[in-house]
């Protein structure tokens, strides 16, 4: 990949989270990277096409980084407490505005949309991560996975509106309570 259209989907991600994708226009996409308009659209057909791969590397980075927690260092419920401390230090930074997953959905809502497409697939990454975690313990639980990413996404919209780390403590403390039920 070009070092400029690593530039675009890098700004206009950053853009995205913190203003929103339909508030986010070309023209400010071009006025932060300093890139024309038509190098833009050398690298990106269309303002979707550039959502859906900012969408798209931004899961790619969370997913490799799920992958450096390591099962043999760590113990089955730290794996699945880390994405909740991963929350935590987010929320702390100030930099905090809900999943962009998630956000992405609510400004796309057809599922046959490219962009709520990738939204999908990152969720389905997600429950298999979660699932990943949980074989370190040998369990296969479908529906515990589903549990515990209900209570992840339960944070992440509770702390939307209220960016109180308490959630978060509230809520590594049911999943610690339902690994041990």
């Amino acid at each position: 990949m070009s070092k400029k259209k690593q530039q675009l989907i890098d700004i206009a991600l950053n853009l995205f989270m913190s203003e929103g994708f339909h508030a986010t226009g070309i023209d400010r996409i071009v006025e932060v990277s300093g890139i024309s308009k038509t190098t833009m659209y050398r690298h990106f057909e269309s303002k979707e096409v550039l959502i859906r791969d900012a969408l798209l590397a931004f899961s790619q980075r969370q997913q490799a980084a799920w992958e450096l927690d390591d099962p043999h260092l760590l113990s089955a419920e730290q794996l699945l407490l880390a994405r909740f401390d991963e929350l935590e230090a987010l929320v702390q930074s100030k930099h905090f505005s809900g999943c962009v997953f998630l956000n992405a959905s609510a400004e796309y809502p057809d599922e046959d949309n490219l962009i709520h497409r990738v939204a999908i697939a990152h969720k389905a990454a997600s429950l298999a991560e979660t699932k990943r975690r949980l074989a370190t313990i040998e369990n296969t639980d479908d529906n515990l996975a589903l549990t515990i990413e209900l209570i992840y996404e339960g944070a992440v919209s509770r702390l939307l509106v209220q960016q109180d780390l308490g959630l978060i403590r509230a809520a590594k403390k049911a999943l610690t309570a339902l690994l041990k039920s």
